[in-house]
């Protein structure tokens, strides 16, 4: 005899069912005895271990990238406020490519992002762009821009966009 609930809800109920016992079958016995505090501080140790795992795999990518060291990546990790008055005081080399203290740039990273961002500031994009060029030349940071921008270099021009 079939059960009129699952005439009601059609197909969607079946495959519902399903799914919650496929997601049954995975709960061991040994879970069962876990209480909700239990469970719960196993699900957060869990996270922040993937937490941990995607930070060592994103500062890997940045030593690929950028030529940056894990030490030299960490050390550069300041709040925005303090990390815009070190490049102003000096005690990071670095400069702003917009006015004000706008698109810091203190690493191959930050060019990267002032590049992307170009177009968010109060400055026209072209003067911020070139601003960008002429601190990532100084300091040798090139490895931050574009692949675009880094092969209009290359052949020769000034890496400017072109119109």
């Amino acid at each position: 005899m079939m059960n009129n609930h699952d005439l009601l809800l059609g197909d969607g109920a079946a495959a519902n069912q399903a799914k919650r016992q496929k997601r049954m079958a995975l709960v061991t016995p040994r879970d069962g005895y876990a209480d909700a505090k239990t469970a719960y501080e196993e699900m957060m140790e869990r996270k922040q271990m993937r937490g941990a795992q995607h930070r060592e795999i994103k500062m890997s990518h940045f030593e690929e990238r950028m030529g940056l060291t894990f030490d030299e990546c960490t050390t550069m990790n300041f709040a925005d406020a303090e990390y815009r008055r070190a490049i102003k005081d000096g005690k990071m080399k670095g400069e702003f490519a917009g006015s004000g203290m706008s698109f810091p740039i203190a690493s191959p990273e930050d060019v990267r992002r002032a590049w992307m961002s170009a177009g968010r500031g109060k400055d026209p994009v072209e003067k911020i762009q070139r601003n960008i060029l002429k601190i990532a030349r100084k300091y040798n940071w090139t490895n931050g821009l574009p692949k675009a921008v880094r092969q209009r270099i290359k052949k020769g021009g000034s890496g400017m966009p072109e119109n």
